[in-house]
């Protein structure tokens, strides 16, 4: 079996190390670290959340290409801030 040696540990994370062991029921370090890894990897989004969040930007790019079509002329910052200040008049 590998040994893992840590040196210069500040004596605040040695404690919140030590604490993070006995709420997690560990009885050895390398429970503790193989818990530690463990829960990093869990930590990505989920297949569905993934394809959600691709659905949604499938739809983004359908909606940009329908707003472009639609498009009068070249789009300009002057013209939007112009036609965004009508609109707010109303």
């Amino acid at each position: 079996m590998t040994t893992i040696l840590v040196k210069n540990v500040s004596e605040r994370l040695d404690k919140e190390l030590r604490k993070l062991k006995a709420e997690l029921g560990c009885r050895t370090w390398a429970e503790l670290l193989g818990k530690l890894v463990e829960s990093e990897r869990s930590r990505g989004p989920s297949k569905d959340r993934l394809d959600e969040m691709r659905m949604g930007v499938e739809g983004l790019l359908q909606l940009r290409t329908v707003v472009s079509s639609r498009w009068k002329g070249r789009p300009s910052v002057v013209e939007e801030m112009r036609r965004s200040r009508r609109h707010d008049a109303y």
